[in-house]
């Protein structure tokens, strides 16, 4: 087995050393949303404010010329229109590099990664439609038909003859993207200390972070809610991180959630675990932490290790396993306060409850969508949710999305970032590495304990979902809940500035 692959990105090897710094140097963070189906955070270290703006508009304007040809979801993208034609097809240096990357890591990974599995994929889309799994038959002739295909490369002319598979590059191209964005915002700032660039939670770092330290990369915990605090804390120095795993991005087929990484031998969702891999280039990281989810666990860190790549799985039971090395770069995280200047204002202290005790495991899980709004002067809007009780009394702050108590971030930053968003080093989090989200669709949960730390009994509460927007709207969702011993659901109906809602009282679904 090939355990090396030229990962050359475009334009990657031209990250660009970094000038010597002194001891405060500036940091300058940048957000953007729906960029790739999701967002984009930039953190640039060590260069003035206009310096740093052109690394961003540097790094954009890569991933956009990117995006027109890697995309899988552009009816317009060089891809789908190689995936429209027979025979040998000319593409574009990149289109060829990727797709020849990934039939690399197809052979090297013994086929748990393949970038061939359009028709299945299209299969189980189908399926989120109608509420209904897909045939395992039909999946499995699908499968079989991409696993058989002559997929033909000639590195001279540049061509790609598919022989009818239907090719998705979404699980490397993601990561090729980053390398090369970062590899541009470097070359617009090349006197930078440190740049991190964030796509979607998979991300990579080179130089120094936030007071010339280490980047301090928080590990999402399992599960689907933005508001959980990071398992672990990763430093580096340089290198790319990557997550594949359970999250809003999961297909939904009916009330079931569904891993959307898919088995390359059956079409079968992948198992329901986290994956987590830091390597040199984002690209590579994006493939292992894929291919991982697919392979036993066992297999997957030896080929992992056998690529000098770090990595970490969490099951489905919470068990974790890790390569060996893991240990060399991780750390528990640091506990967040409770409330701090970014929190809501407590309206009340609540009493801890004499009402029976909340089943065994209980959650209230939240989901919500922030709708995208034609507005020639749109800005992210800003959100918080809360928990009252039946009398409209406060009992928790999941999460305010904002700086200061009466000033609002106008981006969708998670709860952990914002107990985090003081000062530019020390214990201050550069980001998380998670499962990719989906474009507007965000998820919350409440454990069953007020803004005091304790937990509350049985009883009436309501969810309240508040989004609002700069130059634009307001909405203001409430689901009520009766929790008891047995698992309820509720809902509401999208409003101006949010799509619909839902809560739903129960064992969490990971």
């Amino acid at each position: 087995m090939n355990s090396k692959l030229p990962w050359l990105m475009a334009g990657a090897a031209a990250v660009l050393p970094f000038a010597v710094q002194p001891a405060q140097a500036a940091v300058h963070r940048f957000h953007e949303d729906h960029v790739l189906g999701t967002s984009l955070d930039l953190v640039v270290v060590g260069a003035d404010t206009e310096t740093s703006a052109r690394a961003l508009a540097a790094a954009k304007a890569e991933i956009a010329r990117l995006d027109a040809v890697l995309s899988g979801w552009r009816a317009d993208s060089e891809l789908t229109r190689l995936n429209a034609l027979t025979g040998p097809v000319s593409v574009s240096a990149d289109l060829y590099q990727v797709i020849a990357q990934c039939e690399a890591f197809r052979a090297a990974s013994g086929g748990a990664f393949s970038a061939r599995l359009g028709e299945v994929e299209a299969q189980w889309r189908q399926a989120e439609g109608q509420g209904v799994a897909p045939p395992a038959a039909l999946l499995m002739k699908a499968a079989d038909r991409a696993a058989r295909a002559d997929v033909r490369l000639d590195p001279v002319n540049l061509t790609v003859d598919r022989d009818n598979a239907v090719l998705t590059v979404d699980a490397l191209a993601k990561g090729y993207v980053i390398d090369a964005a970062l590899a541009a915002a470097a070359r617009a700032a090349p006197d930078a200390a440190g740049l991190m660039l964030d796509i979607g939670g998979d991300l990579r770092c080179h130089g120094q972070g936030p007071g010339l330290e280490p980047w301090r990369i928080g590990v999402a915990s399992a599960g689907v809610a933005d508001n959980l605090a990071p398992a672990e804390v990763i430093r580096l120095t340089q290198g790319a991180v990557a997550t594949s795993g359970p999250g809003a991005r999961d297909l939904k087929i009916g009330q079931e959630r569904v891993n959307h990484t898919l088995s390359p031998t059956d079409g079968s969702p992948a198992p329901r675990r986290t994956v987590t891999v830091m390597t040199a280039h984002a690209a590579e990281a994006d493939a292992l932490a894929t291919a991982l989810s697919v392979m036993p666990t066992a297999q997957g860190l030896v080929f992992a290790t056998d690529r000098g790549a770090k990595a970490r799985i969490v099951e489905s039971d919470g068990s974790i396993a890790a390569t060996p090395d893991w240990a060399d770069i991780s750390a528990p995280p640091k506990a967040a306060p409770r409330q701090t200047g970014n929190a809501i204002p407590r309206l009340i202290r609540t009493a801890a409850s004499t009402a029976a005790a909340w089943p065994a495991g209980f959650e209230v899980a939240i989901d919500y969508e922030i709708p995208e709004v034609a507005a020639g002067r749109y800005r992210p809007p800003f959100v918080a949710i809360w928990i009252t009780d039946e009398d409209g009394k406060l009992v928790r702050t999941l999460f305010h999305l904002g700086s200061h108590p009466r000033r609002f971030l106008d981006s969708n930053y998670v709860w952990w970032k914002a107990f985090n968003a003081d000062g530019d080093g020390g214990d201050k989090l550069a980001t998380v590495t998670r499962p990719s989200r989906g474009p507007g669709k965000y998820s919350a949960s409440w454990d069953g304990k007020d803004d005091a730390g304790k937990p509350v009994g049985q009883g009436h509460y309501v969810v309240n979902i508040e989004i609002s927007r700069e130059h634009g709207g307001h909405s203001l969702q409430t689901i009520p809940l009766n929790l008891g011993k047995a698992p309820v659901a509720g809902s509401a109906r999208g409003q101006d500035e949010s799509g619909p809602a839902s809560a739903r009282y129960g064992q969490p679904s990971i």
